[in-house]
């Protein structure tokens, strides 16, 4: 039988999601979508992406379709069966909360240890990184057919968020 909600991975779910989003499409598209994401945790390797797209396959979630081409590519799409599981992985409320990967978080406990000239210059370059990422951020939801609109709002109010607490950090 196929896999249950919580036996996606977050990989296996965000790889339903692409070919929700996009159709029918092969590994190498979903690929792209991986190494198009702001999120740099998405990894858009081959040893990633198309193995899991197999085991989704093999577990009744995918259907693929071999495209008549020299590369002999194969568009996979959602079964029945992988619609609902994506539903249900969508709607799992306790992992949708779940805190997840954040190199920022991870980082961010260490670095009042660094040596002060170190640290000063480290939160300069970071400050003027995350600015710059706003603004770039701020220029994709400025295009009227911009895509995952939520999904660049979110980013948006993340890299805010961290400025305003390097903010705070600064004043003490």
């Amino acid at each position: 039988m196929g896999k249950r909600k919580s036996e996606l991975t977050e990989l296996e779910g965000a790889a339903m999601t692409v070919l929700r989003q996009l159709g029918a499409c092969t590994p190498y598209q979903v690929r792209k979508a991986f190494k198009d994401s702001p999120s740099a945790e998405w990894s858009g390797s081959a040893g990633a992406v198309y193995p899991a797209l197999r085991r989704l396959k093999a577990a009744g979630l995918l259907v693929a379709k071999p495209v008549k081409d020299a590369r002999r590519s194969v568009l996979y799409s959602l079964s029945t069966a992988g619609a609902d599981a994506l539903d249900a992985w969508l709607t799992d409320v306790a992992r949708a909360a779940g805190i997840g990967i954040d190199p920022f978080r991870t980082r961010a406990p260490l670095w009042g240890g660094l040596p002060s000239a170190r640290a000063g210059a480290f939160k300069r370059a970071l400050i003027r990184t995350l600015r710059a990422e706003r603004a770039a951020i701020r220029e994709q939801l400025a295009a009227p057919d911009a895509p995952d609109r939520d999904a660049i709002e979110l980013c948006l109010a993340l890299q805010e968020t961290r400025l305003k607490w390097l903010g705070a950090k600064r004043k003490k």
